[in-house]
């Protein structure tokens, strides 16, 4: 099969210091014959990737894949979120020509890495969106920092006794089916404490969302023994640079994300 997902010249031109992000993602996917209208809330601009209706079967889950493309200003951002977002919008060009629905919903979000709290996170607002409008049965997954290394780690839940019975029961459906679909696209993958992304905007809103992200095989034995990796230690720095990456994220990526397409799940 043709490669799907790589890190080429133009992602040189994304994570320039000088780069248009959200217009790059924009021009980017409209050459590809994808529109991407800005989804705006308080300030915060996010990209909904606009897919034909015959992409959707009513009879199944809406999968909602989200990364975020803002970055700390003063550091390239490649791991950052930068090599997820490129993913990702290798994959939708992919999507727009399979023949068969795939029930995925895009969205690039704005404002990740605002301070404040997690109502201060762009995607909150977002997240309020979805719950207002009943859209609180979607799988939701949200990819950051996906451009080093081949063990994937879907982040790890620790309720309190405050938690509802059932946000509990839908998260642990959510989280296995997503440990399935690792294990059968990599055959290795791990469940483990991580840092707070997107998912928290949903997670506050009572929407289950799992993050998932990659890490090389030594600093994920580093992070099961409680030590922080030294791929995190490179976040909002220069050294969160393309000569970081590794080659081995875009084959484990691809592999997830061909795993996810496939995937359906009857709606409820």
């Amino acid at each position: 099969m043709e490669e799907m997902l790589h890190i080429d010249e133009k992602f040189d031109q994304f994570i320039a210091s000088s780069a248009q992000r959200k217009s790059f993602i924009q021009k980017f996917l409209e050459e590809g014959g994808l529109s991407c209208p800005v989804l705006r809330f308080e300030g915060r601009d996010h990209l909904y990737v606009n897919f034909p209706r015959n992409k959707y079967n009513p009879m199944f889950r809406i999968k909602t894949v989200i990364a975020h493309y803002d970055r700390v200003e003063g550091s390239p951002g490649a791991n950052d979120n930068s090599a997820a977002v490129y993913f990702l919008m290798q994959w939708a060009l992919h999507l727009s020509k399979t023949r068969n629905f795939h029930n995925v919903r895009l969205i690039f979000t704005d404002g990740e890495e605002a301070f404040g709290g997690v109502k201060n996170q762009g995607a909150f607002k977002l997240a309020e969106t979805f719950k207002k409008l009943k859209l609180s049965n979607d799988d939701v997954f949200v990819f950051d920092a996906c451009g080093r290394g081949n063990i994937p780690i879907i982040s790890q839940m620790n309720f309190t006794s405050l938690t509802p019975d059932s946000f509990i029961k839908k998260y642990n459906k959510l989280e296995n089916r997503t440990k399935a679909m690792i294990t059968e696209a990599c055959k290795k993958g791990l469940c483990l404490p991580t840092a707070y992304s997107d998912n928290a905007s949903f997670l506050a809103c009572g929407i289950p969302a799992v993050t998932i992200t990659l890490l090389p095989e030594d600093e994920s034995i580093a992070l099961m023994k409680g030590q922080i990796p030294e791929t995190w230690k490179m976040f909002h720095t220069e050294k969160d640079s393309k000569a970081n990456l590794t080659e081995s994220a875009a084959t484990t990526m691809e592999a997830i994300l061909t795993a996810l397409e496939k995937l359906v799940v009857p709606a409820c």
